[in-house]
């Protein structure tokens, strides 16, 4: 049924992250309200499954001003009878721009509007950065969108896992008892169903761990999606082999000096040359 829903989330990267397979499933045309750049919302959306518009005060062709009564007539007059999802983001932002019942105002609006027109809208926005009154009144008029939790901000880390899921959130690793990223190996990814999005979500988990992923920049910067798959997939067979040699460093710790173990450590995290650094601590263990 066509209408609002909300969606809790305090950063932008986590809205699409939790709406990635919803916006790639979408049948008809797609709106993303985004406070990212153009250039840093393509990491997560593709030009190819939705139009995308930056939330900002800038003059550019795609920009539009977080004003509420703005946003309203810019959504008014770009939906149409072929719009499917609207993603509006930054709900908490535009509160703290505007105020409360401008905003209201305007997510009233919009809800009239999705409902005659047909089409779905995710007001995404903080809770906790908002009036507790506000955030109910919210969502009575948009029914909040269950999730495990918001993706935290945080570093991946089990004791229990050793092989970990693309569809398992990260939130439900076990960190309590560790005070550094535990490093696990990730299912492999196909190249069938790879999309940016499925690639956005794979390097948030290595970038959690504390691998450098500079080298997949340009995986997410490609439209060619088989040469992005090729992409990843040497850099997975790096991080796999990083990880392997990681662990050994810390079984044999005690045949390393302070120094060497910084070293190794700082070559492997930073995906630098990792066949030659593995062969090398394999070398030197042997000898001790």
């Amino acid at each position: 049924m066509a209408g609002m829903q909300t969606l809790d989330a305090s950063r932008s990267e986590d809205v699409y992250l939790h709406l990635d397979e919803r916006i790639e499933r979408a049948t008809d045309v797609v709106l993303c309200y985004s406070r990212l750049p153009m250039r840093q919302l393509l990491r997560y959306v593709s030009t190819n499954t939705a139009e995308m518009w930056w939330l900002s005060e800038h003059e550019t062709p795609r920009a539009v001003v977080p004003d509420p009564a703005t946003v309203e007539v810019h959504i008014n007059t770009n939906t149409r009878a072929t719009t499917s999802l609207v993603i509006l983001e930054g709900i908490d932002w535009l509160v703290r721009r505007s105020d409360e019942s401008r905003v209201l105002s305007m997510l009233q609006s919009l809800d009239g509007l999705a409902k005659e027109r047909g089409f779905d809208l995710v007001l995404a926005g903080d809770s906790l950065a908002l009036n507790p009154t506000f955030w109910a009144r919210m969502c009575s008029l948009a029914p909040k969108i269950l999730t495990e939790t918001t993706v935290p901000d945080r570093i991946i880390s089990t004791q229990e896992l050793e092989i970990a899921s693309l569809d398992e959130p990260t939130e439900r690793f076990d960190e309590e008892l560790q005070e550094g990223p535990v490093l696990v190996h990730l299912v492999n990814l196909p190249r069938m169903g790879f999309t940016h999005a499925v690639l956005a979500r794979r390097m948030l988990q290595w970038k959690r761990m504390g691998f450098d992923l500079a080298a997949l920049e340009p995986a997410m910067a490609t439209h060619d999606m088989d040469k992005a798959h090729a992409i990843y997939s040497t850099i997975e067979q790096e991080i796999i082999s990083a990880i392997d040699s990681l662990r050994l460093m810390e079984q044999q710790g005690s045949k390393l000096t302070v120094s060497e173990r910084e070293r190794f450590n700082f070559r492997l995290m930073a995906l630098n040359r990792i066949p030659e650094a593995a062969d090398e601590l394999l070398e030197l263990l042997s000898t001790r």
